[in-house]
């Protein structure tokens, strides 16, 4: 699982949202562990805070985890659940590695009945399987492998 850490600094605003936003949907294509410094953040205007709810959902969607630290202004109660704070950058990527423990595969969504589901490692298209094996997504045809824990591997192309 891939790990990457964003400093931010300044005002965090439509500007910084939507460049992170669109780092961050790119980087969510496999889920992976996103720890965001807003030490250096003077500031958080409302569209920022709305990147930021877009920025948490687009990470449950996809199985990837976000937390944050050194955010040193107020944040508005309409905005206190949308990212998990921490005070320190080694709290916050404790926390952050402490969520990849688990029987359940980071890219797999909790089935509402016993089916198993996987996400297409291209496209994001929610895939059912019931083996290990290989498998070829309907929507982008790219062939990926599903092992036992429900773990996605795609193949490299040779050009």
């Amino acid at each position: 699982m891939k790990s990457l850490l964003f400093r931010l600094a300044g005002t965090f605003s439509a500007e910084i949202g939507s460049e992170l936003y669109l780092k961050l949907k790119e980087e969510t294509l496999s889920p992976s562990l996103f720890c965001l410094d807003f030490s250096q953040v003077e500031e958080v205007t409302e569209v920022g805070w709305e990147f930021i709810r877009k920025i948490v959902e687009r990470c449950r969607e996809t199985g990837s985890k976000v937390a944050g630290f050194g955010l040193g202004i107020t944040v508005p109660d309409e905005n206190f659940q949308l990212l998990t704070l921490f005070p320190t950058e080694s709290e916050c990527i404790h926390y952050l590695e402490s969520q990849i423990i688990s029987e359940t595969p980071a890219n797999e969504l909790t089935p509402k009945s016993e089916e198993k589901t996987v996400h297409c490692p291209e496209c994001q298209t929610l895939l059912r399987w019931k083996l290990a094996g290989d498998y070829l997504c309907p929507n982008c045809k790219i062939k990926f492998f599903v092992n036992k824990k429900g773990w996605v591997s795609t193949y490299e192309r040779l050009v």
